[in-house]
């Protein structure tokens, strides 16, 4: 049986299970070092927050390796924020955040500390053209999720490695899922079979200045 492409845990064991023969790591990505707590940790209660509770994390990655200043410590002050801008942008605990205001919802968010930011939803990418591009650069990626094991959902990407199964190269995505505290994997390339033919939610990149 197919395992559902999101979740991972042991990469190894997942790659056997997969594809039946041991993968190897071929590359290894830079990883972005964030805070990996649960949504629950993190905002204090069971709701529909994750895309809030993304913003809030990347607010906070960008806060301690830029040292940026006037941004709280506690991540949960920032979370307070982040939901409050997000709410002006139609966020309700029951239907949660609308995935085209990811972007504006970060924007508005690092403006209210005062800093610049530039934020964009990207609705049609590539692995290398933009998980590498933007992780090698240190940079988090927000992405949501339409289907699959991760159906409406909102994770952060901190990293990503490339294993070689057989003749096969598969991209994992090294990801902060927020069901449970710390890093889950994506297989790429699962992932891209699994929503092929549709439009699958949106990635969203941050620059800072």
């Amino acid at each position: 049986m197919k395992k559902p492409y999101g979740g991972i845990t042991n990469i190894s064991k997942y790659l056997m299970e997969q594809y039946g023969e041991k993968g190897v790591m071929v590359r290894r990505g830079r990883s972005c070092l964030m805070n990996h707590k649960s949504m629950e940790q993190i905002s204090g209660r069971i709701t529909r927050n994750c895309s809030v509770v993304a913003v809030t994390r990347v607010i906070d990655y960008y806060r301690q390796t830029l040292h940026l200043p006037g941004i709280p410590e506690d991540i949960g002050q920032i979370y307070k924020k982040v939901e409050e801008i997000a709410t002006d942008f139609g966020y309700t605990d029951k239907r949660g955040t609308i995935p085209f205001f990811i972007a504006g919802i970060t924007r508005e968010a690092f403006k209210q500390y005062g800093i610049k930011a530039r934020c964009r939803g990207i609705y049609v990418w590539s692995f290398e053209k933009h998980v590498v591009k933007e992780i090698s650069a240190g940079r988090p990626i927000i992405m949501n999720i339409a289907r699959g094991y991760y159906k409406d959902h909102t994770v952060v990407v901190a990293g990503y490695s490339i294993w070689r199964v057989g003749d096969r190269m598969i991209p994992i995505l090294r990801v902060i899922d927020g069901w449970k505290s710390g890093i889950h994997y994506i297989d790429y390339e699962a992932f891209a079979k699994d929503i092929s033919q549709s439009i699958f939610g949106s990635f969203n990149t941050t620059v800072i200045g």
